[in-house]
């Protein structure tokens, strides 16, 4: 037998370390989590933020949040295409993706319920009893009336009430919620229409006037998946999971409406 030199020694160590180096360990490629990209409505950032390391640990993912105006989000899905999950503040703009050929139809469903509240800055010395107590307001803070759920609903309660056409160029549009919610914090809004769950949050304002169920408009969140995804069959699970009993005790702790029809 040949004897082993120094030199094949060497030689061999380095092919060796050339070899790991090129081949991972499996365990290393595995570690990292599949990330779902979800985008959902603003008015559900405070519940997805404490549900999400929940859901997380549970489905072994990692969940990134793209939160706004559903219409937003909408019309960024239907140009990009970058969303796994869509989980929208009302049926007609997840029926606009839907259209768009981008929707997993099989994994939607109507998940949340929510009102409509009349807010005012806590030291305000405002009563709202009625609809028709909005007019003669200086300014009416609504998400954008024309394209946010939330504006577009409250609109449909002051049309329903018969007080729009006496107030509609007293509102002041917003972004989405959140930003019609800020409006009235900081005092630019005399009043404001938003949802109960944001009205909750915040330690600024006061509740005024909680639309009651029969008055107000049938207020839907959607959620569903998008097709043509990498990671399809996860973004079910997503879904799946937001709509199943881990998920429902805090929505309603927020003040939302669960409507749990089965995963």
């Amino acid at each position: 037998m040949r004897p082993v030199t120094p030199a094949c020694t060497t030689a061999l160590i380095l092919l060796m370390v050339a070899q790991n180096a090129a081949v991972p360990p499996a365990r290393a490629r595995d570690s990292t989590p599949p990330e779902v990209m979800v985008y959902a409505a603003a008015s559900l950032r405070d519940v997805l933020q404490q549900l999400a390391p929940r859901c997380e640990a549970d489905l072994g993912i990692h969940l990134v949040f793209n939160l706004g105006a559903s219409n937003d989000l909408a019309r960024q899905i239907i140009a990009a295409n970058k969303a796994d999950v869509f989980f929208s503040a009302d049926e007609d703009w997840m029926d606009r993706v839907a259209d768009a050929g981008l929707l997993d139809g099989p994994s939607r469903r109507s998940l949340l319920s929510n009102r409509l509240a009349v807010i005012a800055p806590d030291e305000s010395a405002l009563v709202i009893r009625s609809p028709a107590d909005l007019i003669g307001l200086h300014r009416l803070s609504l998400a954008n009336p024309d394209a946010v759920p939330a504006g577009k609903y409250a609109r449909a309660w002051l049309e329903k009430s018969g007080v729009w056409p006496a107030v509609k160029d007293r509102v002041l549009p917003s972004l989405d919620v959140r930003a019609a919610l800020a409006a009235v914090e900081s005092g630019m809004a005399d009043a404001g229409i938003v949802y109960r769950t944001d009205a909750a949050i915040s330690r600024k304002i006061r509740i005024l006037y909680e639309v009651p169920e029969a008055d107000g408009p049938r207020i839907s969140y959607p959620i569903a998946a998008l097709r043509d995804r990498p990671r399809l069959a996860v973004a079910r699970k997503v879904v799946g999971w937001f709509a199943g009993s881990e998920a429902g005790p805090a929505f309603k702790e927020f003040g939302f409406v669960f409507k749990n029809r089965g995963t």
